[in-house]
């Protein structure tokens, strides 16, 4: 009897052992599980939050101008950096929401700073200095929900990102036009140009140093197609190279849109708007001549250095530095300019317009120089080598018509690898904001 009734107890000793250790067993599971589940749904928002600060980070380093004397810079690439991570699930408008795309960011909250260097310090107010913006975001009050099996002291998590952007130095920064010397031509002495010397598109008779033609990158391959694209594109050329051979096209009148998309002119209807062809921050434009044609007239006389001189007609702007056209926005300054028909064009862009939708140095660029004496002999279809690289301001926009005036022109900086050259690069003309951290 004693031995049943041991054995029994014994039995019943051993289901509640089993029932506790079960029971902590299945406590630990959860646990894990939970763990597992917690740890999935913050990596998720993690996610979605390193998102909203990489865009945040993009389009706030847009604005920055280092160099620039630009003294709304920092306001702009803050509102800028706003608007790209903020708002209420409600507003379609907003796409970096976090918690499964369930909450919005809050302002209050983000924190955008900017510094000198990669590596910080981020507190950096002068806008002529700052040439790094972070982007940062605690979001806080997350609930746990599992993990509180182990802890039942964990009832909040906060998840943080933050992103670091620049603007990125653009690699060929260049307009696919030769710029014209002879065969003695040399970097010695500028390619036989002077620092201000004004270049006329080829007008289909022949090439002369004072002439600039247009090129074919990737003969035979490119042509007029290759060329609006890149004149209406981002200035990224798929040739840098010197010693690179280049072909022509000849006179093409099929290059106005694009060509004067940097000016702030618009086709109505065409294929270019100032979000994806920007123009520069100026379209105001420099002529030696009158509208009609005739010599000595125009609104730069002289027909020599518009972008740092000064013009014998008074209260004509210079194209760079300060009080210049770039840095006033000053647009083009006819309502309806002769040539350029106004029924298929919009009006040009205005000063608010330019500076809001502008970039800086898209009037300023890269041009190979080439010795287009070869392609004077039929048949021409010569590919002479690049013989280096000048830089160059547009200074008008192609107008319609057979008149002197209607044909585009170009001024020589000197070259574009020179110390003091305005396309020698720098933070201050980019274009392209890249992600750093």
């Amino acid at each position: 009897m004693k031995t049943v009734r041991l054995k029994a107890m014994r039995s019943q000793c051993q289901r509640g052992a089993v029932a506790i250790t079960f029971g902590l067993t299945l406590v630990v599971l959860i646990g894990f599980v939970g763990l597992a589940i917690d740890l999935g749904r913050f990596f998720v928002i993690k996610t979605e939050l390193q998102n909203g600060m990489d865009a945040c980070a993009l389009s706030a380093a847009s604005q920055l101008r280092p160099g620039a004397n630009d003294t709304n810079a920092l306001i702009r690439a803050v509102a800028y950096g706003n608007v790209f991570s903020q708002g209420a699930p409600s507003d379609p408008s907003v796409r970096n929401l976090v918690n499964f795309q369930s909450q919005g960011l809050e302002p209050s909250v983000l924190t955008i700073t900017f510094a000198t260097s990669n590596a910080g310090p981020y507190n950096v107010t002068d806008p002529n200095t700052a040439k790094f913006v972070k982007c940062e975001y605690p979001l806080a009050g997350l609930p746990i929900y599992f993990m509180q099996v182990l802890n039942p002291l964990l009832t909040t998590q906060t998840v943080n990102a933050w992103a670091v952007a620049k603007r990125e130095t653009p690699a060929a920064a260049c307009i696919p036009v030769a710029v014209c010397t002879d065969a003695g031509g040399n970097a010695g002495n500028n390619f036989n140009h002077n620092v201000g010397d004004w270049l006329t598109a080829f007008d289909g008779t022949q090439y002369g140093t004072g002439n600039f033609g247009w090129i074919d990158f990737t003969p035979p391959f490119g042509g007029a197609s290759e060329i609006k694209n890149i004149l209406a594109g981002s200035m990224q050329c798929n040739i840098s190279q010197t010693g690179d051979q280049v072909g022509q096209t000849g006179k093409q009148d099929t290059l106005q849109e694009a060509w004067n998309t940097r000016f702030g002119w618009y086709r109505k209807g065409g294929g270019y708007s100032p979000l994806e062809a920007p123009p520069d921050k100026t379209g105001f434009a420099y002529s030696n001549l009158n509208e009609d044609g005739t010599a000595n007239g125009g609104n730069w006389p002289s027909g020599f250095n518009a972008y740092s001189g000064t013009s014998t007609v008074s209260g004509q702007p210079k194209f760079g530095g300060i009080g210049g056209a770039q840095e006033i926005f000053k647009p083009y300054q006819e309502t309806i300019p002769v040539g350029i028909k106004t029924n298929q064009y919009s009006q040009p862009l205005q000063e608010a317009q330019l500076e809001q939708l502008g970039r800086t140095n898209r009037r300023i660029v890269a041009a190979p120089v080439v010795n287009c004496s070869v392609w004077n002999t039929p048949p021409g279809s010569q590919m002479p080598p690049i013989l280096g690289w000048a830089c160059v301001l547009m200074l008008n926009p192609m107008e319609s018509g057979s008149a002197a005036s209607d044909i585009a022109k170009l001024e020589f900086l000197g070259l574009s690898s020179a110390a003091n050259s305005p396309c020698s690069g720098g933070e201050e003309n980019a274009n392209a904001p890249v992600l750093t951290q």
